[in-house]
């Protein structure tokens, strides 16, 4: 029983033209070669070594022999040579030995042994030299018949040594093989010669395989993944392409109901325009049928006998034929017209059909007909009509331009209002100032006329003196101040007036502007318990209008006194923010009062919105604001809602310098 289970192992083996048959038979020559090649290399190697010793023999002859030889053959001892002779003899492969001796100028053999031969392998002839003179020869000969012998059986040895062992690798080698790839393989070939293109394919699995590693995978487990990987994909095409099927003969089936369903006239014409099929809706609308309209020319039917030159032009060039209307006439004599459009399929080159749709538009020129005649009918009533619209339009604009004269009245009011609020408070606040300087000049002027009386009773004293010069310097002192702060204000409040009246362009610096309405409502603000802080790089210019940004500030701070901060029991303080971010100038208002009532919040930059009605408020604060940064500053403003008070966003385009 094993040895049949060993040889069912090679049974793959005997198939015709099998990868296994190849696969033996190339390791076989390889193997065989490469056994031939190794035992050629052996045998040449022995033979040179065999060859070396027999030469090392003879040269050790040299050394040994000839010496005492040549003693002995001067001495006339026979008996010594032979035995000299046969020590050399019993050198390795020595076939022949024979000594001359040397008479005159000829050489007599004297003794040899061995066997002579016409041709040696190995020979030397060497002189007989004693004391200086040449007393005999010794010729030596060896054969390589025994090292010829010894090569040969050394190379059976090798050679069926090398067989037996080229086989036995071959064999472990080939079932290494079968049992790595061959077995595998013809799994493989298996599978897929039984293989169906179904879903319930189960997937190949390799025996021995299915506990590898993802890391461990190998080319057949690669080949394994890539085969079960296509069948599943070859699957799902075919799925895919049955339900794409499917679907084409669902829209094919579709597309037939609702040709034959239409109302619209869809007919195939061949490269003579002659109609090759043609759907039912042409048989009501002419009163052929189908298989009278077979084949017979489209001109002819459908296009009466005036437009057929100018279609067949079209149709003849293929030139574009999109919502053409032709009239026609039918079994009955009437004329219908029909939206003709017409699609071309190619074939190659040449146009092989025409796809035509007429759809009948005979009920809509009915329509259209009767349309205008109305339209004439209406065109008198129109004309009438629109002379008194006219009329009411002129009237409408003669009020609307007096309604913008009107506002902007209103606007430039309340501008000269807020310059007059600025004028009361400056105003106010110069009087503090001139009045201590008023006193002050009034207490100088006294102090002069007492000095004027005691100079003249010669009453003057220097105690006197003294007090008289420190109550003097006191009140110039007293005076210098406070006129010089009557002159700043009086300097602020007319740049901010000048500024305001004018559109005046030209570098300003941010800060001082800012700094100067500041000034200018410092009577204002003093009405709050507040703080106005102001947050601005001190050497940040821009080219601009400095009034348009006064009347921005002056606005926006009136604003939050009158209606942020009035009954309001919270903190009062206003935030001002300027700083350049690229381009861009970004202006930050807010104040901490009680914000913008909801109901207004929404058009808070519409003209007359104001939470004061009826209270003084015009309602054209935040109006004018909008309208310098939209309009002349080409900025933009935001109302930014959800906090507590309000808080204002400017952005204005930034120039530092006039444009040159």
């Amino acid at each position: 029983m094993q040895i049949k289970k060993i040889f069912s192992i090679f049974k793959p083996l005997k198939v015709k033209h099998s990868l296994s048959n190849r696969l033996l038979a190339y390791i076989l020559l390889c193997s065989s070669a490469l056994a031939i090649i190794i035992t050629l290399v052996q045998l040449t190697w022995d033979y040179k070594q065999d060859v070396g010793k027999i030469e090392a023999s003879i040269d050790q002859i040299e050394s040994s022999f000839l010496q005492p030889m040549a003693a002995s053959l001067w001495n006339l001892d026979e008996e010594q040579i032979q035995i000299q002779i046969e020590g050399i003899m019993k050198l390795s492969d020595m076939q022949y030995v024979r000594v001359h001796e040397v008479l005159g100028n000829t050489e007599v053999p004297l003794i040899e042994q061995g066997s002579l031969q016409e041709k040696f392998d190995i020979s030397k002839k060497f002189n007989l030299v004693y004391q200086g003179e040449i007393v005999g020869t010794l010729f030596v000969a060896a054969s390589l018949n025994e090292v010829y012998k010894r090569l040969m059986e050394k190379s059976l040895l090798i050679l069926v040594s090398q067989t037996i062992k080229t086989m036995v690798v071959s064999i472990c080698i080939l079932l290494i093989i079968y049992y790595m790839v061959i077995r595998h393989v013809n799994k493989i070939a298996v599978y897929t010669r039984n293989i169906k293109l179904s879903t319930h394919n189960k997937n190949l699995i390799l025996e021995g395989r299915r506990n590898r590693s993802s890391s461990s995978n190998d080319e057949l487990d690669e080949l394994v993944y890539l085969l079960n990987k296509m069948q599943k994909r070859i699957v799902a095409e075919l799925t895919d392409k049955k339900i794409a099927i499917e679907e084409l003969q669902q829209e094919r089936d579709f597309s037939a109901t609702i040709i034959n369903s239409s109302s619209t006239v869809i007919c195939c014409l061949d490269c003579d325009f002659k109609i090759s099929t043609i759907n039912p809706a042409a048989v009501i609308l002419t009163g052929y049928s189908q298989e009278e309209l077979h084949k017979k020319n489209w001109l002819d039917i459908f296009v009466l006998d005036d437009q057929k030159e100018t279609m067949l032009n079209k149709l003849e060039h293929n030139e574009a034929i999109q919502g053409i209307e032709i009239d026609m006439h039918d079994q009955m004599g009437e004329i219908n017209t029909l939206l003709w459009t017409f699609s071309a399929f190619y074939e190659g080159m040449n146009i092989k059909y025409l796809i035509g749709f007429g759809h009948d538009i005979t009920p809509q020129k009915q329509i259209e007909l009767e349309v205008k005649q109305l339209n004439d009918q209406l065109e008198e009533k129109v004309n009438t009509r629109t002379a008194a619209l006219t009329e009411s339009n002129k009237q409408i604009t003669e009020t609307l331009e007096q309604l913008k004269r009107t506002q902007l009245t209103l606007v430039e009011s309340e501008k000269m209002a807020s310059l007059g609020g600025l004028v009361a408070g400056v105003a106010h606040e110069i009087n503090t100032p001139i009045g201590i300087s008023v006193t002050a000049a009034s207490f100088l002027q006294e102090e002069i006329d007492l000095l004027k009386i005691k100079l003249s009773d010669n009453s003057l004293t220097r105690s006197y003196v003294e007090n008289l010069i420190e109550r003097i310097s006191e009140s110039g002192r007293l005076l210098n101040s406070n006129l010089n702060r009557a002159a700043d204000l009086v300097s602020s409040f007319k740049q901010v007036a000048v500024d305001q009246s004018s559109e005046a362009c030209y570098s300003f610096k941010l800060a001082d502007n800012v700094n100067q309405v500041l000034t200018s409502l410092k009577h204002k603000l003093k009405q709050v318990p507040g703080q106005v802080y102001v947050s601005c790089p001190e050497d940040l210019s821009i080219y601009s209008f400095p009034g348009s940004f006064s009347q921005i500030y002056s606005n926006l701070i009136l604003n939050s006194l009158i209606h942020g901060f009035e009954n309001w029991q919270g903190k009062c303080d206003i935030y001002i923010e300027i700083k350049r971010q690229g381009k861009t100038l970004h202006i930050d208002y807010r104040d901490t009062g009680k914000g913008i009532p909801n109901e207004i919040a929404d058009r808070i930059f519409d003209p007359f919105v104001t939470s004061k009605r009826g209270s003084g408020g015009s309602g054209l604060g935040t109006h004018i604001i909008y309208n310098i940064v939209k309009q002349l500053l080409k900025g933009d403003i935001q109302y930014v809602t959800g906090e507590q008070g309000t808080h204002f966003k400017i952005q204005i385009p930034y120039q530092e310098k006039m444009p040159s």
